[in-house]
């Protein structure tokens, strides 16, 4: 399985905490690398799906996209930041403070930027690119840098107070997440069983 930054907080480890619990002697192996990188390896046959945003368009003929759920992105930052105590921050003060953002080439890292040109803003520039969860959540508990994350990543963080959710949004339109496969793939009895399991967990947050 090619895992994408957003898959890997719920939805794939709830496939596979069933998925085990089904076929305990069943050999699996999660690949978390970029998306160029898990597409060739898709293509090639040495992945059997990648588990994340999808593209659109498809970025190459030999594959097909399936949606799972919609999500969008938001804005986040450590617990206490000045930004969470202001009533209604503009969005050009956002560009002024240091942020953590999805890699370019992402969805996520075009809707960033296409926010703030929508507002006649250039993006802020003083960013570090990242798609881990876990470097964001400690770097932004350490800092006063703003964060761009998935809203269904950013909402388990924010329940568990690990981080804040901005008291401005980005008014972007839905990305849809799903599972992106290769079109001649003809899957075991197995792996149509994760793929399945891969469904019901998106039903279930």
């Amino acid at each position: 399985m090619g895992a994408l930054p957003l898959s890997r907080t719920n939805l794939l480890p709830a496939a596979l905490v069933a998925f085990r619990q089904e076929r305990p002697e069943t050999p699996v192996i999660v690949h978390d690398s970029r998306y160029e990188d898990l597409l060739a390896g898709l293509v090639a046959g040495e992945v059997d799906a990648i588990i994340g945003a999808l593209r659109d368009p498809a970025p190459v003929a030999e594959v097909e996209q399936h949606p799972l759920f919609d999500d969008r992105l938001c804005f986040v930052s450590g617990p206490g930041h000045p930004l969470t105590k202001e009533s209604a921050p503009t969005i050009a003060s956002l560009v002024q403070w240091p942020w953590i953002v999805p890699r370019l080439g992402a969805p996520a890292r075009r809707q960033f930027e296409e926010f703030f040109a929508k507002h006649g803003l250039r993006p802020p520039e003083n960013v570090i690119e990242s798609g881990s969860v876990l470097l964001m959540r400690e770097t932004l508990r350490q800092s006063e840098m703003l964060g761009c994350i998935s809203g269904w990543q950013a909402a388990a963080e924010v329940q568990h107070g690990l981080m804040t959710a901005l008291p401005i949004q980005p008014d972007v339109p839905a990305r849809q997440i799903g599972v992106t496969l290769r079109r001649d793939w003809m899957p075991t009895t197995a792996q149509r069983r994760m793929l399945d399991l891969l469904k019901e967990a998106a039903r279930n947050f």
